[in-house]
């Protein structure tokens, strides 16, 4: 049998999460798919997210849209868009080759380039830098930035910025700027406006927005310092199966380790076919997995394998869970579920969603 392991996903939580965010903000969503959609898969989000007719997506790199735009024309699709954070580049053949890729100005001279070279201005975002040290377009730069509008009667995809602040009280401070700022440059000139971040969302509603950039709520992650029981995980597991038991008597060493570091009372030592090569860290050593609803211990992390501390009712074909309390790891590892996802690797463990295994 085939006891490769493989990211197990709830498609029906992703909707949920769609449709319980659009009514707690009242707003419309603009996923963020960057990082491999948070470790979900660029490719299966996105298309999940079209079929339920959420077609404008957000990316980090130009990479990540390249990715989308390869695998949709495959299908036929072209009916999406894709905002880029990245700068706009000077490969403008890239633009042309991709029409639905839309990528932002962070400076005057972004914007000045797009007009000297005619790349149409409605598939371009405008980012506003409020002093972060982040990308963008520096705030004391806005009334040169509200001529070139004036003058060129420009209208762009969207404006936004990022909304962080170290108390409520100065995250209002950059909600009013972000708000004069998006009036005076004219708010009909932006299709989108968005500003909040995960964090943004819980504790600001803000009225010129026009979305929400939702990144990790997208999936159900819960942010730092939130817990939110209306969100579903879209992550319901890291799944494979024992692939060999051997016992304890027959060894000299645990993979890598003497027998001393295991619990002396450990009958069978079981080995799977996941390991820090694919992106299972070995900050799980000493962790535990999930076999017939029963704890074991993780002995060790190998590049390729890695190896539990198992009983006798453990045999060769059982199905093995990991990462099967999420809400804990930090805990354990020192690694938030999302910062484990995004690790794990896209080329050796696929990611499926439940129901769509063959």
């Amino acid at each position: 049998m085939n006891t490769s392991f493989f990211v197990s996903l709830d498609k029906k939580a992703l909707y949920h999460n769609i449709e319980y965010l659009r009514e707690y903000k009242q707003k419309e969503l603009l996923p963020v798919l960057k990082a491999n959609a948070y470790g979900h898969d660029i490719l299966l989000i996105a298309k999940a997210l079209y079929d339920y007719d959420v077609k404008v997506w957000a990316v980090a790199r130009y990479s990540e849209a390249v990715s989308i735009c390869e695998y949709f024309k495959t299908l036929s699709i072209d009916d999406f868009k894709i905002l880029i954070f990245e700068s706009l580049i000077d490969d403008y053949s890239l633009l042309e080759k991709y029409p639905q890729i839309c990528p932002t100005l962070n400076s005057i001279k972004d914007l000045k380039n797009a007009l000297a070279n005619n790349i149409s201005i409605d598939r371009l975002s405008m980012k506003i830098d409020f002093v972060f040290g982040r990308n963008g377009i520096k705030y004391e730069e806005v009334d040169e930035l509200k001529n070139l509008i004036k003058y060129n009667s420009l209208k762009f995809l969207s404006i936004f910025s990022h909304l962080f602040s170290s108390s409520y009280t100065d995250g209002l401070e950059i909600i009013k700027k972000f708000t004069d700022l998006v009036n005076m440059l004219g708010r009909n000139n932006f299709e989108m406006i968005h500003l909040q971040n995960a964090a943004g969302i819980y504790n600001y509603d803000v009225d010129i927005v026009t979305h929400i950039r939702t990144g990790m709520l997208t999936y159900g992650l819960q942010e730092a310092g939130f817990y939110d029981l209306d969100m579903k995980p879209v992550f319901t597991g890291l799944i494979g199966y024992v692939d060999s038991v051997r016992y304890v008597n027959e060894l000299d060493y645990v993979a890598y380790q003497e027998l001393s570091s295991i619990d002396p009372g450990t009958k069978k030592i079981a080995k799977i076919k996941i390991g820090y090569g694919d992106g299972f860290s070995k900050a799980n050593n000493k962790t535990t997995c999930l076999i017939k609803k029963k704890e074991y211990v993780i002995s060790q992390v190998t590049m390729d394998n890695t190896f539990i501390e198992v009983d006798d009712r453990v045999n060769v074909g059982d199905e093995v869970h990991l990462y099967h309390r999420p809400n804990e790891i930090k805990t354990k590892t020192g690694f938030s579920m999302l910062e484990l996802l995004i690790a794990i690797s896209p080329l050796r463990v696929k990611r499926i969603f439940k129901g769509e295994e063959n």
